[in-house]
């Protein structure tokens, strides 16, 4: 497990990720992992795979060009086939580590925020190309991120909208709002934990008339020591287009420097919500291929 888990690190070292999380992923009994190691039993390459999902793919750097990353795919699309599935997906199964293949470009040609990509990120988005994969979004993916220093972006005006962090009498609100804008979101809500003041991941929400109508998961070093993050940003169908959403981001991005954070991060984003944190600051800092290849 230890050296799966370092084989991990050492070729995604940008993926931010819960290192709990990391590790308990990895570690499922119901995975397959197909390895390869050197002549002193080192682990340098693996596919780890969930059902069809390859939630893992990597050779170390010094070990590339050898073939063996072509090996470890066409074994892990035989033990996918041999399971009775027609169809193998990197990255977006039930679980994942990365929303799919890190890329260092956009998917899909189409008009973004500026980005900050990581510095040296490699792209190997070819090389499942060529191999039959094609992205299975009809736009992009991405992660992005933020210096917090110096940060002072101020809310747009939205008069009779207040923003507080939410108690846990709000669940049945906060439930209701995101059943109506993004219901795939209630489940996060539903954590009663997110509802307690020293909690790691806590519900900051925008009210009126006494009504939830906008929410957002504030996240303090949940993913890494320094780094804070926000997301999974919901408002009630009738109160959007009245710039809340942003103002959720602003805000609880404030709190994240305010805690004395220096850098702020999103998770699995895509098209449309570069603009929305965009307002904030936010730029995207990977692209990500969601790969789909019928077998």
């Amino acid at each position: 497990m230890e050296q799966l888990t370092s084989l991990f690190h050492r070729n995604f070292p940008f993926c931010v990720r819960e290192e709990a999380y990391v590790r308990t992923l990895l570690s499922q009994e119901k995975n397959i992992c197909i390895t390869e190691t050197d002549s002193c039993g080192n682990l340098i390459g693996a596919a780890v795979l969930e059902e069809n999902t390859i939630l893992m793919l990597c050779v170390d750097a010094e070990h590339r060009k050898r073939g063996i990353g072509e090996r470890l795919l066409r074994k892990a699309e035989e033990t996918i086939r041999g399971t009775g599935y027609d169809c193998a997906v990197i990255g977006v199964g039930k679980h994942y580590l990365m929303p799919g293949i890190p890329a260092a470009r956009p998917v899909i040609a189409e008009t973004l925020q500026p980005d900050a990509i990581y510095e040296g990120l490699e792209d190997h988005t070819s090389f499942f190309r060529k191999r039959g994969y094609s992205h299975s979004w009809d736009c992009n993916c991405f992660d992005m991120r933020m210096e917090l220093a110096g940060y002072a972006v101020l809310p747009f005006p939205t008069e009779g909208i207040a923003y507080r962090w939410a108690a846990p009498e709000d669940i049945p609100g906060i439930t209701a709002c995101t059943d109506r804008a993004h219901e795939s979101f209630t489940k996060y809500y539903r954590d009663p934990s997110f509802y307690r003041q020293d909690s790691a991941k806590r519900v900051f929400a925008a009210e009126a008339d006494g009504k939830i109508v906008g929410t957002l998961i504030v996240s303090f070093a949940a993913e890494g020591e320094g780094l804070g993050s926000v997301g999974c940003t919901a408002v009630d169908p009738d109160y959007q287009g009245r710039k809340i959403a942003s103002n959720l981001v602003i805000l609880g991005t404030g709190l994240l420097r305010d805690a004395g954070f220096s850098k702020a991060f999103l998770g699995y984003t895509y098209t449309g919500l570069d603009k929305l944190y965009g307002f904030a600051g936010y730029r995207i800092c990977v692209y990500y291929y969601m790969a789909e290849k019928k077998l």
